[in-house]
C-alpha cells in the first residue's frame, strides 16, 4: 500500500510564489511512489496550478467546504471526529461565534480530513512563521508526523496566539522545519526562544533556465522591474515611488517598471499621479521571465519584509544584478557592491542603495554575470528534488524516536534535575515532555529555562492524567515516563533501545539504586524476590529475556519495574494509564499488555538510573500502612476484578491469596489505628480474607485471634460483631 502524503498550504491567495516549493516537489515523491493530497482554507479550482495537480493525479481538498459539511452534515461518516453528539454541538457553537469562522470552518475541515484518510506525513506550508501553526497542533495531538515549512518571519510580526507555548511545542516536535532563509530561521528562534534542533535551511525552486541573457542597449536609457504582488505591507513598492518623486531621479535617464497584481495596486497608481512620477509605469505579469529580461537591466526589490524571493533567484539566474532591501533573506543572495546593491528597507536606505547603483550602472552587466555565478554556488540545481528527497528520507530512514513523558506536581525543587537526565541521553532522537499536573509553585517559571521541551500546563487530575495527556503529544514509536524526582544515567535508553530492538520486546525495565532513610543506596532488582530466581540461573549475564509465562508470573501479585524503569514500544501499548488506581496504574498499563496478549520483554542488571526518595513520592519512601491502604487493598482490588477474566483459575486463586494476606495486614492496621471505630469495615475484610483462602481460613483466624489478643480488642470485637 501507498505511503500517503498531504500537504497543507496556508496562503490566502489564489496562488502565491511561496507553493511553489511544494508544488515542485510533488512530481518528485510520487516518483518514490507516495500518494499526494494538497488541502487549502479555499481553493480556486480553475486556477491552472491547480488544474496541473488533478491532472497528475493530486486529490484536492477545499477544507472551509468540507468544514461546512462536516458540521451540518446528519450523516455518521463523521461522528467518529467527535467523543459525542454533545461536542459535536458545542464545536458548531464555537465556531458561529468565532471572530474568524473562516479559520475554524478550514480546521474541522482539516480533521474531517485526516479523519477520512490515514495520512503518514503531513506538510505544513506556511506564508509566515506561525499561520499554520494551528494545523501542526491537531496532527501533535492527534499523533500525526508532520513537516514545517516557513517562508517568511518579520521582526515586528510576533506570532499573536495566547498559546505560545503550544505553538512552540508544534516546531519543536516536527519531524523536520524548513526554512528558506538564514534569517527567517533566527528571527522565528528569536520569537519562541528556542534554537530549533531539527531546523534546516533550504531555498526555493529556480523556475528559469539558468544562462546569461542578452544584456539590452542602454541607449535610450535604463530600465528596472519591480516584480512582485502589490501588498506594501511586505513588498514596500510605496518606497519606491517616493523615492523616484526626488527631482533628481525625474531627471535621470531612468524607468521602473512595476508588474505584479495585488490589493494595493490601485493605491500605487494613485501614489504615482500624487507625486506626478513620469518614470514608473505599471504593466500585467503576462509575459514569461524570459523574454521579461531581455527588455531590462536589473532588478529592484524595495521589500519590507521578505522570505527569499522568488523573482530575485529568477533575475540572478538570468544574469542580472539587483537591488534590494536588506529585508529577509536578500543580503543572503546578493554581495553588495560585488553582485548588487543592498540598502535598509526604508525610503532612505534604499534612496543610497540606488544612488550607489547609479553611480556604477555601467558595472551592472558585469555585476550580473557574477550574480549568476553565486546563485551556481549557493543554490543546487533542483532545491525542489532535494526536498523531495529530504521529505522521504524522512519516511524511509528514521531513527527511533523516544517520547519522554515527565509527569509532575509541585516538585519545582526538583524537576530540573530530571529534565537535565533526559535531555542528556546518548540516543539523540529524543523528545521530552513535562505534564505538568496543576502545579502551584514555580514550576512554569522553571519551564521558560527549557524551550526545547514540550510542556503541557494542566489542571490537577493525578498522575495517570499528566501521562496520558503527555501521552497525546508523543510522536516516539517508544514511550518512557521518568518520574520528576528520579534521575536517569545518560546511556539509559540507548541500552533499553537496544535491548527492545535487537530482541523484538514489548517493553524493557531497567535496574536502580535506591535512596535509603540511613542516606544510602541499594540496589534494587538484584534483591527483588520474585526476580531472584531468574538472576540466580545466569548470575554473569547483564540482563534477562522474559518470555510471556514468565511476565505473567511476575505481574500477577507485584510491579518490579516502576515507572521510571521502562521503555515501551508503543505499537505495544493495550491502554492509556487509568486514573482509578491510586498508585498502581503502571502496573495496570503492563498487566493490559502482559495479560491480554503474549508479550515479551527483558530487564537490565546493570543499574541505568536513580530514585531518590523526598518524603513526596507517591510509593516509596511513604510509611507502610499508607501503602498497604492505597496499594495493596485499594488498587489490588481494582487489579482483580479489572483483569479477573484474562487469569487462569490458578492465577485468580493466587492474586485471591495474595489479597487474603493484604486484607487481614489492613484490619490489623485499622484495628491499630482506630481501635473499634470501624468494625463494620474491619469484618468485611475479614470475611473477603476468609472467603479468598478459604483452605487455610481457619489457620487466618487463629493467626487474627491471637493478634486480637495481644492488641486486647477481643471485648470490644465481641460488643460489636
Amino acid at each position: 500500500m501507498k505511503q500517503k502524503i498531504a500537504i497543507i498550504t496556508t496562503i490566502e491567495d489564489d496562488w502565491g510564489g511561496s507553493e511553489e516549493l511544494w508544488f515542485q516537489s510533488i512530481p518528485f515523491l510520487q516518483n518514490y511512489g507516495y500518494e499526494i493530497s494538497v488541502c487549502k482554507p479555499k481553493i480556486n479550482f480553475e486556477h491552472q496550478k491547480f488544474k496541473k495537480l488533478l491532472d497528475i493525479g493530486v486529490k484536492l481538498t477545499d477544507l472551509i467546504d468540507l468544514g461546512t459539511e462536516v458540521m451540518h452534515t446528519d450523516e455518521n461518516r463523521y461522528d467518529g471526529m467527535f467523543k459525542s453528539k454533545a461536542f459535536k454541538e458545542s464545536v458548531k457553537k464555537e465556531i458561529l461565534a468565532s471572530e474568524n469562522t473562516k479559520l475554524k470552518l478550514a480546521e474541522m475541515g482539516f480533521r474531517g480530513m485526516i479523519f477520512k484518510n490515514d495520512i503518514d506525513l503531513l506538510i505544513i506550508s506556511q506564508g509566515i512563521n506561525f499561520d499554520g501553526l494551528g494545523f501542526g497542533y491537531i496532527c501533535l495531538t492527534d499523533n500525526i508526523p508532520y513537516m514545517v515549512v516557513s517562508q517568511k518571519a518579520v521582526e515586528v510580526h510576533w506570532p499573536y496566539h495566547v498559546d505560545r507555548v503550544g505553538m512552540r511545542n508544534v516546531y519543536i516536535n516536527a519531524k523536520k522545519s524548513f526554512f528558506v532563509s538564514r534569517h527567517n530561521l533566527k528571527v522565528t528562534q528569536e520569537q519562541f526562544g528556542t534554537t530549533l534542533q531539527n531546523a534546516s535551511v533550504i531555498y526555493n525552486p529556480v523556475k528559469v533556465k539558468r544562462f546569461v541573457r542578452d544584456y539590452p542597449p542602454i541607449q535610450e536609457g535604463y530600465r528596472l522591474v519591480c516584480i512582485g504582488r502589490m501588498f506594501l505591507l511586505d513588498k514596500g513598492q510605496d518606497i519606491l515611488i517616493k523615492i523616484l518623486a526626488q527631482e533628481k531621479w525625474k531627471q535621470r535617464p531612468l524607468t521602473v517598471t512595476f508588474v505584479g497584481e495585488g490589493i494595493d495596486k490601485a493605491a500605487l497608481k494613485e501614489l504615482k499621479r500624487y507625486y506626478n512620477v513620469n518614470n514608473v509605469e505599471f504593466c500585467d505579469f503576462n509575459q514569461d521571465i524570459e523574454t521579461l529580461w531581455l527588455n531590462y537591466h536589473a532588478l529592484i526589490l524595495p521589500s519590507r519584509f521578505e522570505g527569499s524571493p522568488l523573482v530575485l533567484l529568477e533575475a540572478m539566474a538570468c544574469g542580472r544584478t539587483a537591488i534590494v532591501s536588506n529585508a529577509g533573506g536578500n543580503a543572503e543572495l546578493v554581495e553588495h557592491g560585488i553582485t548588487g546593491f543592498v540598502g535598509e528597507a526604508s525610503e532612505a536606505g534604499m534612496d543610497m542603495a540606488l544612488e550607489e547603483a547609479w553611480a556604477r550602472r555601467e558595472q551592472w552587466h558585469e555585476m550580473g554575470k557574477r550574480a549568476f555565478q553565486r546563485l551556481n554556488e549557493l543554490v543546487p540545481g533542483k532545491p525542489e528534488e532535494d526536498f523531495g528527497k529530504l521529505v522521504h528520507k524522512s519516511l524511509s530512514h528514521t531513527e527511533s524516536v523516544v517520547s519522554v513523558i515527565i509527569p509532575t506536581y509541585n516538585r519545582e525543587h526538583i524537576l530540573e534535575s530530571a529534565i537535565k537526565s533526559a535531555l542528556a541521553q546518548t540516543h539523540a532522537n529524543i523528545q521530552v515532555i513535562v505534564s505538568d499536573d496543576g502545579s502551584e509553585d514555580g514550576t512554569s517559571q522553571l519551564m521558560t529555562k527549557y524551550p526545547q521541551v514540550t510542556y503541557l500546563k494542566l489542571k490537577h487530575g493525578g498522575q495517570a492524567h499528566a501521562r496520558n495527556e503527555g501521552l497525546k503529544h508523543a510522536r516516539g514509536e517508544y514511550i518512557a515516563t521518568l518520574d520528576s524526582d528520579d534521575i536517569w544515567e545518560p546511556d539509559f535508553v540507548e541500552k533499553c533501545l537496544e535491548l527492545i530492538t535487537n530482541h523484538d520486546l514489548d517493553f524493557v525495565f531497567a535496574n536502580w539504586m535506591q535512596e535509603t532513610k540511613e542516606n544510602e543506596f541499594v540496589d534494587r532488582l538484584t534483591i527483588c524476590e520474585i526476580l531472584r530466581k531468574t538472576i540466580a540461573n545466569d548470575p554473569k549475564s547483564v540482563y534477562y529475556i522474559l518470555n510471556s509465562d514468565e511476565l505473567r508470573q511476575i505481574y500477577l501479585t507485584a510491579c518490579p519495574s516502576p515507572s521510571s524503569s521502562l521503555l515501551i514500544r508503543r505499537s505495544s501499548l493495550n491502554s492509556n494509564w487509568s486514573s482509578e488506581y491510586r498508585i498502581a496504574d503502571d502496573w495496570s498499563l503492563l498487566m493490559n499488555m502482559v495479560f491480554k496478549k503474549s508479550c515479551k520483554a527483558a530487564f537490565t542488571k546493570e543499574v541505568l538510573w536513580t530514585k531518590k526518595v523526598d518524603g513526596n513520592n507517591i510509593y516509596d519512601g511513604r510509611i507502610h500502612n499508607e501503602v498497604l491502604e492505597d496499594l495493596w487493598v485499594h488498587d489490588m482490588t481494582k487489579i482483580l476484578a479489572n483483569f479477573k477474566s484474562h487469569f487462569t483459575k490458578e492465577e485468580t486463586k493466587k492474586v485471591k491469596r495474595k489479597l487474603s494476606q493484604d486484607y487481614l495486614s489492613y484490619i490489623c492496621f485499622r484495628l491499630k489505628k482506630d481501635g473499634n471505630k470501624n468494625t463494620r469495615e474491619i469484618f468485611y475484610y475479614l470475611m473477603k480474607a476468609i472467603s479468598y483462602n478459604k483452605k487455610i481460613g481457619s489457620f487466618i483466624l487463629k493467626r487474627f485471634w491471637a493478634r486480637l489478643k495481644r492488641m486486647g480488642k477481643r471485648e470490644a470485637l465481641n460488643s460489636r460483631f
